[in-house]
């Protein structure tokens, strides 16, 4: 795929329980691989050859200043202690994270001959680290048996979340043992969030090489012999996918070989996987950093300026994905217009009574999501009594924008989602708007996007309900989501201004 290819150049220039069961792996034991290169000997002209006498008065060095060190892409974690088996008679001793020593080295090599950016990497324990992503954007673990983090670790992996890192579990041999090990620690780490298996169209598997089937060295559970879909599971940290982890083995691929016995991705798929993880974890980065600030502009203590308060609906354990755009959205509104508005975001639950107190509601998300009845009543009530919506998929998400539909159509079930005419009051109540524009990601589908994207729902003859299947809250950040299928940030503020203003007076 050339034009998502070209796109991404262009940015990185700038579950405690088992997901599911695996039984009757005949799984191979001990380390494998091969060492990571050797470092670059620097030699001297003369150093091979005896001293010269220092004269009284040094001469001058003319020799050239070695070229400053690459920065740190992934820092290989250590996380047990060593192992030792017997093979053939002989005590082979070993680490569990380190059974493919040359793993990451030959991935940064290829990383640097096909995206053309060049960092080294480093492993070790993880408080040989900083949690600054800045210096250590990817902490990659692997290994094929259980483990368990300790407190301070598992403390430490959430600051770096926080602050806009990305982590990486590789499988090693496809062993469910490490895999099960490594799901539960992370739900240690981000306790609350649900692992998802990555869907076919998320950007990981798009956003440099097009990956929609990969081989594996034999057959797997689940695959139809040894050609199947990439599987891959993640944790959300706010609009992007934060922990990455692949089902099976990456890292014998990576370094070059197929073990025997072993659950792996094929060398060459497995090489294009690990080329667009980098990309992914590099192009999201500064979206990541934007995250990891939270901006607050009015304190829960003062004296609400108006009565019009900003409500998020909470729905399942991603509701929360854009809580600084909110913010922006806000003070734009209040910046350049006459408007009263709260500097403050409430998390509303649909089944609460305040839920009514609340004029305008904002519903968003990026995974599929089911509304209880009490919630379809709830909502159906408020919607009825005055109360205005709008929705919009995070980055233009399919599986939110198919739940969208359906649970509306369950809250309001003679109404239906119809698209607004361009002489709609949303579209001129403060900034007249002909036409938006979308990202580039958009285009680099080959999508055709209308030239207004707005649909709604009338209830008692004004409009209730304002959808957007395209990203529109992402846009309130002030820049672009890389992998967003957005309305462009400029247009999307336009826009959510307008809508703002629209709940406000109808």
């Amino acid at each position: 795929m050339a034009r998502p290819r070209a796109v991404l150049l262009m940015l990185v220039a700038v579950l405690t329980a088992p997901l599911f069961a695996d039984e009757g792996f005949n799984l191979p034991a001990g380390p494998c691989g091969s060492a990571p290169p050797a470092s670059p000997q620097r030699r001297k002209a003369g150093e091979s050859f005896p001293p010269l006498p220092l004269p009284a008065t040094p001469l001058r060095r003319t020799e050239k200043k070695r070229p400053p060190a690459p920065p740190v892409l992934i820092a290989k974690i250590q996380f047990s202690e060593i192992r030792e088996i017997e093979k053939d008679g002989d005590k082979i001793r070993y680490y569990d994270w380190n059974k493919d020593p040359g793993d990451v080295a030959m991935l940064v090599r290829l990383v640097r001959q096909t995206l053309g950016v060049n960092y080294t990497r480093k492993q070790g324990p993880l408080h040989a680290f900083s949690p600054d992503p800045a210096q250590f954007p990817i902490f990659y673990y692997t290994g094929s048996e259980d483990f368990q983090l300790a407190e301070q670790e598992v403390a430490a992996l959430r600051k770096f979340l926080q602050n806009g890192g990305t982590v990486w579990g590789d499988t090693c041999f496809g062993d469910p043992d490490f895999f099960q090990a490594f799901t539960r620690e992370m739900n240690r780490v981000l306790p609350g969030r649900q692992w998802r298996r990555l869907p076919e169209d998320h950007p990981l598997f798009h956003c440099y090489y097009s990956i929609d089937e990969v081989t594996y060295t034999q057959a797997v559970p689940d695959a139809e012999g040894k050609t199947g879909k990439p599987v891959f599971f993640g944790l959300d940290f706010g609009d992007r996918t934060a922990v990455v982890l692949s089902r099976y083995d990456l890292s014998c691929g990576w370094d070059g070989h197929v073990r025997k016995g072993a659950h792996s991705v094929s060398p060459a798929d497995a090489r294009r996987l690990g080329v667009n993880m980098v990309a992914y974890a590099l192009a999201t980065f500064p979206l990541a950093q934007y995250q990891s600030t939270a901006k607050i502009y009015y304190e829960e203590e003062e004296r609400a300026r108006g009565d019009f308060v900003f409500a998020q609906a909470k729905l399942s354990d991603n509701w929360d994905v854009q809580p600084n755009a909110i913010a922006n959205l806000l003070k734009f509104v209040t910046a350049n217009t006459s408007a009263e508005v709260k500097f403050q975001r409430r998390a509303a639950d649909l089944v609460s009574e305040e839920l009514q107190e609340y004029p305008f509601l904002y519903m968003t998300g990026r995974h599929d999501f089911e509304l209880s009845e009490a919630q379809i009543q709830a909502l159906r009530r408020y919607l009825t009594s005055g109360g205005f919506l709008l929705a919009s998929p995070s980055c233009g998400r399919h599986e939110f924008d198919r739940a969208f539909r359906r649970e509306i159509a369950r809250t309001l079930l003679d109404h239906k989602l119809e698209k607004l005419p361009a002489d709609h009051p949303v579209y001129s109540i403060l900034s007249r708007v002909d036409s938006v524009d979308y990202t580039a990601y958009v285009g680099s589908l080959g999508d055709d996007p209308p030239a207004l994207p707005l649909e709604g729902i009338q209830l008692g003859g004004t409009t209730a309900v304002i959808y957007s299947p395209y990203g529109i809250g992402g846009g309130w950040r002030g820049f672009d989501h890389p992998f967003g299928t957005d309305i462009a940030h400029s247009d999307a503020v336009r826009l959510g201004v307008n809508i703002a203003l629209y709940g406000m007076t109808h």
